[in-house]
């Protein structure tokens, strides 16, 4: 097809899960602390929160319109580390041991991961502020079999102060995503999306 400027690439996998807290995020713009993994990822799913408004006339729609207003993230992994809960979730970490209180608050965060591809390909996210809820654990034993325990924690994302941003994406299967984007991509928090030669 001419002007296609993307290749055929289908998603088959997750990795190289990252987060960072958001420290300000104000009219002049949006900083983070530094970008820290996460925990191997398993799985993610996004669920989009719409506004939606339909107008009728002369019986018939005239209008059907749907803005999204956030992103819900439900992040399955294999074990996210104490200390990193710790802050996630905004409880006090203090010689190895976590303490949770009634009434802690998740501090904002940006998430980031990546997704491989056939063709050699990947996709690149960043959610951009987003507040984990506490979440529950699940723990079995072993039986005939080894039963593994994994972490779920969702996220709920809103749109940034600054300039109303929600998520950045990038596709290696397009042309015009450059390798030095993709090196820059989780070098540091999601200010702005990485451009060539900045």
């Amino acid at each position: 097809m001419a002007g296609q400027k993307s290749k055929k690439a289908n998603r088959i996998n997750i990795k190289n899960a990252v987060y960072c807290v958001l420290q300000t995020d104000e009219s002049e713009g949006t900083t983070y602390g530094d970008v820290k993994s996460l925990s191997p990822a398993m799985q993610v799913q996004l669920t989009t929160s719409l506004a939606t408004g339909v107008l009728h006339g002369d019986g018939v729609q005239q209008e059907n319109i749907a803005r999204i207003t956030g992103i819900a993230m439900v992040l399955d992994v294999n074990k996210i580390p104490i200390e990193d809960r710790a802050i996630i979730l905004g409880n006090k970490y203090e010689n190895g041991i976590l303490e949770e209180v009634a009434g802690d608050e998740a501090p904002y965060i940006a998430v980031g991961y990546e997704v491989p591809e056939t063709n050699g390909c990947k996709e690149l996210i960043w959610l951009l502020k987003g507040r984990a809820q506490p979440y529950n654990s699940n723990v079995q034993q072993s039986t005939e079999n080894i039963n593994f325990s994994t972490d779920s924690v969702t996220i709920n994302f809103i749109p940034r102060d600054s300039d109303g941003r929600l998520r950045f994406f990038g596709d290696t299967a397009n042309a015009e995503l450059t390798e030095e984007q993709v090196t820059k991509w989780f070098k540091t928090g999601p200010s702005v999306p990485p451009t060539p030669g900045a």
